[in-house]
């Protein structure tokens, strides 16, 4: 079964040096913020791209506005189900047949769970995860 939900994705910026992953998880776990999902991508200009999805929104824009991180606000949908194959092709027809452009997606399995984040036009959010969830 899919279970699909509007989720705000978090995207800043830091310096691409040896062990800032490590201080910035060592400052979540101080604040005490859990994360869903967390990426980083290097970028040209010796900086990464971070970019997570906090258990707690709110939780989150407090601490990056206290750690002066530049944090800007996407919205996408988080698509979790279990690991029973098929899930991904249903997954992607209920989005060609609503019409809706996916401008990007990420994906990982875990512990025999799927999980997919995908980025579409917001107008698109609401009538992509009617669709979603209608997935049995």
């Amino acid at each position: 079964m899919v279970h699909a939900t509007e989720c705000t994705i978090f995207r800043f910026t830091l310096p691409d040096t040896p062990g800032i992953l490590l201080s910035l998880a060592n400052r979540l776990r101080a604040a005490d913020i859990s994360l869903q999902s967390l990426w980083a991508r290097s970028n040209d200009d010796s900086t990464s791209t971070m970019r997570c999805i906090a258990e707690r929104d709110a939780q989150f824009r407090d601490f990056s506005l206290s750690a002066e991180l530049r944090v800007e606000e996407e919205v996408a949908i988080h698509v979790r189900s279990s690991e029973e194959g098929g899930d991904f092709i249903r997954v992607l027809e209920k989005v060609a047949n609503v019409h809706v452009n996916i401008t990007a997606i990420e994906a990982v399995s875990l512990s025999g769970q799927m999980g997919w984040v995908i980025w579409t036009d917001e107008e698109h959010i609401d009538s992509l995860l009617t669709q979603l969830n209608a997935i049995s």
